[in-house]
């Protein structure tokens, strides 16, 4: 009986703390305050590509908003580009790897906010 509190003590702890990847959903309004730090320079605050920074860029940056485009990409391929970068996936070298500042739970986020985002391609006008 001791052994068993001991064992549902130890797991609410875990859970508590916010063990990565236990007992906390995915957050499209965390991962929204993520990328207007870390990809709106680019990808401008709407996701449409058309960031400040971007323009700059030999390469236009993707436009987030794009659902056609957005919802053909599995979350596997998302979190690649996102943790990796774009070279990692055969993309654009501008697009920078998130994975060494970021935690799991942020990248995450990330990809909830950037599903969030992506119209459906009849909305989108494409």
């Amino acid at each position: 009986m001791l052994q068993r509190m001991s064992l549902l003590g130890l797991t609410l702890i875990t859970l508590a703390l916010g063990a990565p990847g236990l007992g906390r959903a995915q957050s499209a309004a965390e991962g929204q305050k993520l990328y207007m730090t870390h990809c709106s320079s680019c990808h401008g605050d709407k996701g449409r590509g058309d960031g400040a920074a971007g323009k700059a860029l030999p390469v236009k940056p993707a436009d987030h908003t794009d659902g056609g485009v957005m919802k053909s990409f599995s979350d596997e391929f998302l979190m690649t580009i996102i943790s990796k970068g774009g070279v990692a996936v055969g993309k654009s070298s501008f697009m920078p790897g998130w994975g060494g500042v970021l935690k799991e739970n942020q990248l995450q986020d990330l990809l909830a906010y950037l599903r969030s985002i992506a119209n459906s391609p009849k909305a989108s006008g494409k």
